[in-house]
């Protein structure tokens, strides 16, 4: 589960950074050769780094998540990819693209932390009952709400509010490393109402 203690987009780009490094090398000395090979590599590269706690332990969940997402999917899961979106979540300039784009990368960053994410069809079909048993991470949001809150250019032109089960501050400290502002209304200790909120600069004259 998501704590408050959350790796920065700095941590995981670091990693990130390490791994693609030592996967490049390995490429240039002829022991990655194939897909299957490169898969294998990070895989072992990832459990080393665990077993030998190379980085903060901050990125002890995010390390996991990885390796167990590449032991049950192999080659389909598609590491390096993974490994490359962290490393340019740190480099590129987030406010050169859209809102709606600067979202998406977030809520892959918060899938890549363990959260789950629900889209939510009719307005009677919000999972109240299934929110109360679950500890989270997860968030949910209107499907119909997200389309009309952005223009055909990814603009924010109206609030949207998800509902969060877990960690709120680890949620929205991500969204704002993205640029993104919210506003944050608490339910309980383990739920509380995210709403994205419009900049001044993303307002369409």
């Amino acid at each position: 589960m998501t704590t408050s203690h959350a790796p920065t987009t700095q941590d995981l780009a670091h990693l990130a950074f390490c791994a693609l490094v030592a996967l490049r090398t390995a490429m240039q000395d002829g022991v990655v050769t194939s897909p299957l090979t490169e898969h294998l590599f990070l895989i072992r590269w990832l459990a080393t780094a665990q077993k030998q706690k190379r980085f903060t332990r901050r990125l002890a969940v995010d390390i996991q998540l990885l390796l167990d997402k590449g032991r049950q999917q192999g080659e389909k899961a598609r590491l390096k990819k993974d490994l490359i979106f962290l490393w340019s979540s740190f480099t590129g300039d987030k406010t050169t693209h859209s809102d709606l784009y600067r979202l998406a990368q977030a809520i892959r960053q918060l899938n890549t932390q363990g959260w789950e994410n629900i889209l939510l069809g009719p307005p009677n079909s919000e999972p109240e009952q299934q929110a109360d048993s679950v500890v989270g991470p997860m968030f949910y949001v209107a499907k119909q709400a997200l389309t009309n809150a952005f223009t055909e250019l990814g603009v924010l032109i109206a609030p949207i509010s998800f509902q969060i089960v877990g960690d709120a501050q680890a949620f929205v400290a991500t969204l704002a490393e993205w640029h993104i502002n919210t506003q944050v209304m608490t339910i309980s200790p383990n739920k509380a109402q995210v709403t994205l909120v419009i900049r001044s600069d993303s307002i369409i004259p």
